[in-house]
């Protein structure tokens, strides 16, 4: 599998008709970088945005060699029964986590996030 040299998605939070850009989570050479947009969180917080339970300094640039549990939690598990179905679904050729967050936007019923491609809401935050 080879990664493009640097993947961007935002983490955003919706709050009723308003949108703000919180974070960003970054993949470089196959490895995973999260950091949160400070003036978006001010923002946010306005409105009760609260961190996230396991990445908890809005000042800090966290790293992982595996995707960050709190978002792998967000797509399907590689061992779903049915997960060659989901990955067609998506229009993923193979399992990779950041595609699928990517593809799914990683939407939760339990929280306001969602990850989206920069380009596709860069205008409207």
């Amino acid at each position: 599998m080879s990664y493009n040299q640097d993947e961007i998605l935002w983490l955003v939070w919706k709050k009723d008709d308003k949108t703000f850009k919180v974070g960003e989570l970054h993949r470089r050479h196959g490895k995973y970088y999260f950091k949160y947009d400070v003036k978006g969180v001010e923002k946010a917080s306005e409105y009760n945005f609260r961190l996230l339970p396991y990445l908890p300094k809005v000042d800090a640039e966290y790293f992982r060699e595996e995707l960050f549990r709190s978002f792998a939690e967000r797509i399907p598990n590689k061992e779903k029964r049915n997960i060659d179905e989901v990955l067609r679904q998506h229009g993923v050729e193979e399992y990779d986590e950041f595609e699928l967050l990517k593809k799914t936007g990683g939407k939760s019923e339990h929280d306001n996030l969602e990850f989206v491609v920069p380009d596709e809401l860069s205008d409207n935050l």
